[in-house]
């Protein structure tokens, strides 16, 4: 079975021979094991370690303004910051809005223009890999975090209870730039993106980040939209989403999506198991493989165990893809991962 057969005959759960695999690495993990294995690139490590899917990287980020004579640049969505003071892990930006701001002036706001990136190079990356292994990728498109960075993180939860239309209104321009943004890089993929991935983390280690019941006011709407275009572009769609977010899978399941990723196993409610059996046959699991726990601290006998138990729990019914709960990172041996996939080949 080829690589695009594995990958598709999962998606339809009707699943024979190993399971389909994917990577995600940070770049020194991946250095790291080229290395070790003497291997020329990224792309001979993938076909070493039996990957079935190649990702397409797309940057939606638009150009920033010059430094102002503080230091301060703007960035897309209008927020001003010093680099020397930026980090992703806590982004500080001084946001265009504060608490007297109306809807009418987020309506007036001067949101980015989808029309102002370069989409010339999307066909080319897709049809570089499309005719052997499955392509997945889209613009990122994290609006639940943008809205929080873009307000203040406090200001973002505070807004959703004492000026939720303002709050709304900031999500649904983000939301409207962001799919805009995918529909114009799907229409330039052609044909050739198997599966759109979207990342928006909705989860905490012990749950949700905010209540069922606000993810079902602020965000569920704007998430559909993403999925309707993929869907209208033949593609299936994947969500990524860390944490303990059992509560909301059967309304992702309802909405559109295809396969969920990572599937942060050491998180409440999240174990892989439990999942296979009440969203398995409606959901493909993307990840699983403990990077939190077993991965960076296990033995190769039980990383190669992990990799027989959850072949042996989706079984002939498929629906899963071989692929870490998170991405790689340092704290991981590389004999475990090399482990991993070599069990996986073996099967």
């Amino acid at each position: 079975m080829q690589s695009r057969e594995r990958v598709f005959a999962a998606l339809r759960h009707s699943h024979k021979g190993r399971m389909p695999a994917n990577y995600m690495a940070k770049q020194s993990v991946t250095d790291k094991l080229v290395n070790k294995l003497g291997l020329s690139d990224e792309e001979e490590l993938k076909r070493f370690l039996g990957i079935d899917l190649r990702f397409i990287n797309f940057d939606y980020y638009q150009a920033e303004s010059e430094p102002d004579e503080y230091g301060y640049v703007t960035n897309m969505w209008g927020a001003k910051y010093r680099k020397k003071d930026f980090a992703w892990e806590n982004p500080i930006w001084i946001s265009p809005f504060d608490e007297s701001t109306t809807v009418e002036d987020v309506h007036e706001h001067k949101w980015p223009d989808p029309d102002t990136i370069d989409y010339t190079q999307v066909y080319q990356e897709c049809k570089k890999y499309h005719d052997s292994y499955v392509t997945f990728g889209a613009p990122w498109s994290p609006f639940f975090h943008e809205a929080g960075w873009l307000l203040g993180q406090e200001n973002f939860f505070m807004w959703l209870t004492h000026k939720p239309e303002a709050v709304q209104a900031v999500i649904d321009h983000i939301a409207d730039y962001e799919v805009q943004v995918t529909q114009r890089f799907l229409e330039a993929a052609a044909g050739k993106l198997d599966i759109t991935y979207f990342g928006n983390d909705f989860g905490t280690q012990r749950g949700l980040v905010i209540s069922p019941a606000m993810w079902q006011k602020f965000i569920r709407k704007s998430l559909k939209r993403f999925y309707d275009v993929s869907h209208d572009y033949g593609c299936k769609v994947m969500q990524h989403s860390c944490g303990s977010i059992r509560e909301i899978i059967p309304y992702l399941i309802e909405d559109g999506v295809d396969i969920l990723d990572p599937i942060q196993v050491c998180s409440a409610d999240m174990d892989f198991p439990s999942l296979a059996q009440d969203f398995g046959s409606r959901l493909t699991l993307h990840g699983g493989m403990d990077t939190q726990l077993i991965l960076p601290n296990g033995t190769t006998t039980e990383i190669r165990n992990q990799v027989r138990h959850y072949s042996n729990i989706v079984g002939e019914r498929g629906g899963y893809i071989l692929c870490g709960s998170q991405a790689f990172m340092d704290d991981i041996p590389a004999d475990n991962i090399l482990a991993m996939y070599d069990e996986n080949l073996k099967i």
